[in-house]
Parts: C-alpha cells; structure tokens; sequence
C-alpha cells in the first residue's frame, strides 16, 4: 500500500512521466505534492489510476499443469478485509481458495482449501456465483443451477446452511454494508427477486415485477435497503426491500430521468427500459455514487444512483458473447475511477465518467467470464471459457522502465538537477524547495 510518505516508491522522478497512452501524467504531480500545491491523498488517487490503467500479462497463474484442466473458473470474488483471499467458483460444482499474497512453486498462487466437484457438498452443476461475506472472511456463499444456495464456513470448507430455491439461481448478492439486516438477494428464472435470511435460515419475501428471468441483483454500497435489479425484460428496477411494494425506480434510457411506479405516481403505462436487450451485469462504484448497466447486445450505461439519470456517457463500442452474468470491476480510490469491461475475449479499461477507453488486454483465448479488481496490489484477475486465469499486474513507475529515449526525451529538474539523483525516493518526496540566508 501506498504510504503519505511516499518512502516506499522507489526512485521516482521529480520530473514528468511520460504517459501518452494513459494521458493521466502520475509522477509529475510529485513535484506539486512537494510544493504544497496539491494534497498527497489526490496525488496518490492519481497514482492509483495510473496503475490501475497500465495493466499488463503476467505469469502467476494457479496452476502449472501442462495438461489441459478438468475444471476451469467460472466465477471469483475477492474478500474485502484484506484483499488477499480468492474465491473461485468452478465448472465442476466446485469451491477452491487462493492466498493471493502467497506464492509457490515459481509464479503460482498458493491454494488454501478446495472442494472438488463431485464430491460431498459441491454442487450438482456448474458454480454460477460465489460471494465472501462482506464483514470478514468467516463465511462465503455459492450458487448454481441445481436451485441452491450454500453458505459455506471456509475453515472446514464444508456448507453450513443452504436454501432450496424453486427456480434455477442465475446470481445472488449480499450487502456490502448491512447492519440492520442480513438478507441474501437471489435472482431466479422465475422473474422474481427472492430474499433469504441468514439468521433465521429462511426466505422471508419476493419482489416481483420482472417479465422473465432475473439475471443480476447488486445491494447498493450507499444505503443498505436499496437493491438493484437487472432482467431478460431489458429492465433495470430499484428496490426499497423494507416495503413490501413493487419497485420505486425503473431506469430510462430515453429519459434523463426516470419513471417511478405508483408509490410517486398513480399509474405508469409502461415500464421503462434500461437497456435494448438483457441485462447481464450491474456494477457500482466503490462510493456508491454510480451504477454501470450492460447488456447482451454490448451497451454500457452509466447511472447516477441517487436520482437514476442516465449519464449519457460514450464508452464506444463493445461486444459480448455471454447471454449469462458477466462480473465487470471498478477501481478502488482511483482519480479518475477506471472500470473494467469483459469483451468477447479482450478487457476493455474506461474512465468512468469520461468513457475514454485508456487500455485493451488481450491474452484470452475465448470469451471472458469476468474480472476481479484487487485494490490492495492493484492487480486484476480474469477468467473465461478458454479455461485460463489470468492475473494482469501493472507496470512499474521505475527508472528502469523508462527506455534510453525516453529519459533523453525526458526534462530535467530546473533548478534541482543535483538533488535529484543524490536524494533517496522518499526524501525527494518532502525535501523543502526554500534556501537558507547563509547560501
């Protein structure tokens, strides 16, 4: 992590960084931090993005096999409290989790538990999504097609709870910030959001409303009573799950602002569409502020999740080849945010408010699953069809990095050229720009 010190960025110019691809120009802000004209948290926002926009292949994997899996991921989520455990989900009814800080074998992730599929407590089919609890990692849930939902005790990988649902289970989510309640939010086929409690072990109520499956639900990270949910009705409504009524916002994308049903107003003749096809992913960002939306047909929208504007923001054109959830990712204390956007088998990186597309990945054979933001490292983790997982780490603001050309190209400190390749990282960081009476 980085520090306000910045005593652990190691020789780092005091000069600008070239950074035409990102245009996000990191390091030159160093010299503004020195002189008090810019606050340290936004200088290390900046950095953050940089980071988060530079992203390249690696090779840590989890695995060195040469022989081709019998299982591949098909979900992930990495838990909160540290960023370092990896849940993944997998095609054959099976859990596994990776200590993502901890390496072995070479470039291969370390593996803390598993359960393979087809044996006791695996699920029937393929896991379609897994979840860490979002207060600590004492507790995770899974979910597939076999209409369950498992809460699992990863000390003993074993379920502990699970809840027979009546309709095949596409996605499940559980609030980031809950305090008041403990409800499980499954999305089914059967065009209802079902709510489950964790306490009492029990459903406790259905939102209906949706024409055809439910293929997403996400707690919004803002408030603890709002859940959003996406469907096969190119639909995105909003809930308030302490009332009992149907939804009280459905997002236009026609409008700037949205309907809301009979609790504002009497009568509507028409839901309102989000979206020209299926909804297959919903993002918020980390502050809650905003809601990413994207389809079948490659649209991705951007909301204002308070009011439920349509944004209008170009992202350009985007393909997908998925008709079931994709997981999207937003980068964490990021200036600007960063989300990353699966696309047939490439990653498409934007800036959030801007659309600006700032990085293509490519190392995917087929089409991606979806991607995992670790905003500890900075690193992003991906998995698709092609039965690969791939971890994308960022390139290194270094001295040996910089090219012969570039550092020729590159300007030097006026005024400071001595202090700068004398004075260690950290003090260049703080050093004081004033001069004594006696010099």
């Amino acid at each position: 992590m980085l520090r306000e010190d910045f005593s652990n960025i190691p020789e780092l110019h005091l000069c600008e960084f070239k950074s035409s691809d990102a245009n996000l120009g990191t390091v030159k802000y160093l010299e503004k931090v020195r002189l008090g004209q810019l606050s340290s948290r936004r200088y290390t926002s900046h950095l953050k993005t940089y980071l988060a926009a530079s992203h390249v292949l690696s090779d840590v994997t989890l695995n060195q096999k040469e022989q081709i899996p019998t299982s591949f991921v098909t979900h992930a989520d990495l838990e909160s409290v540290d960023s370092r455990y990896l849940l993944c989900g997998l095609s054959d009814g099976g859990v596994a989790i990776y200590d993502t800080s901890i390496f072995k074998e070479g470039r291969v992730y370390a593996e803390v538990a598993s359960v393979v599929g087809g044996r006791r407590g695996s699920h029937k089919y393929q896991v379609d999504c897994v979840q860490w609890y979002p207060a600590d990692t004492g507790l995770f849930s899974t979910s597939s097609k076999d209409k369950l939902v498992k809460i699992w005790d990863p000390n003993h990988m074993k379920p502990v709870d699970q809840f027979n649902i009546d309709c095949y289970v596409l996605h499940h989510h559980m609030s980031p910030v809950a305090s008041k309640h403990s409800l499980l939010s499954v999305a089914g086929d059967s065009g209802e959001v079902i709510l489950c409690d964790l306490r009492s072990g029990s459903s406790t109520h259905r939102l209906q409303g949706h024409n055809g499956p439910v293929q997403i639900t996400q707690w919004s990270p803002r408030n603890q009573h709002i859940l959003v949910s996406g469907g096969n009705d190119h639909t995105v409504r909003m809930w308030d799950v302490r009332s009992s009524r149907a939804f009280f916002m459905a997002l236009d994308m026609e409008n700037s602002l949205p309907e809301t049903n009979s609790r504002y107003k009497k009568k509507i003749k028409k839901i309102p569409k989000a979206h020209k096809s299926r909804v297959t992913s919903l993002c918020f960002t980390y502050d809650g502020l905003w809601l990413l939306s994207f389809s079948y047909y490659g649209d991705l929208r951007l909301w204002n999740s308070n009011t439920g504007e349509y944004m209008n923001v170009d992202y350009g054109e985007t393909y997908t080849e998925l008709k079931r959830t994709m997981r999207m990712a937003v980068s964490h204390c990021t200036y600007p945010d960063l989300v990353f956007v699966p696309s047939k088998s490439k990653i498409l990186v934007y800036e959030l408010l801007s659309g600006k597309l700032v990085n293509v990945l490519e190392g995917h054979f087929s089409a991606v699953l979806g991607v995992v933001y670790n905003p500890g490292s900075q690193n992003l983790y991906s998995f698709g069809y092609d039965r690969n997982f791939i971890t994308w780490i960022p390139k290194k603001l270094l001295t040996s990095d910089l090219s012969n050309e570039e550092e020729e190209e590159t300007p030097s400190c006026t005024g400071h050229t001595a202090s700068c390749s004398t004075l260690p990282a950290g003090r260049q960081a703080t050093q004081d720009a004033w001069s004594s009476d006696e010099d």
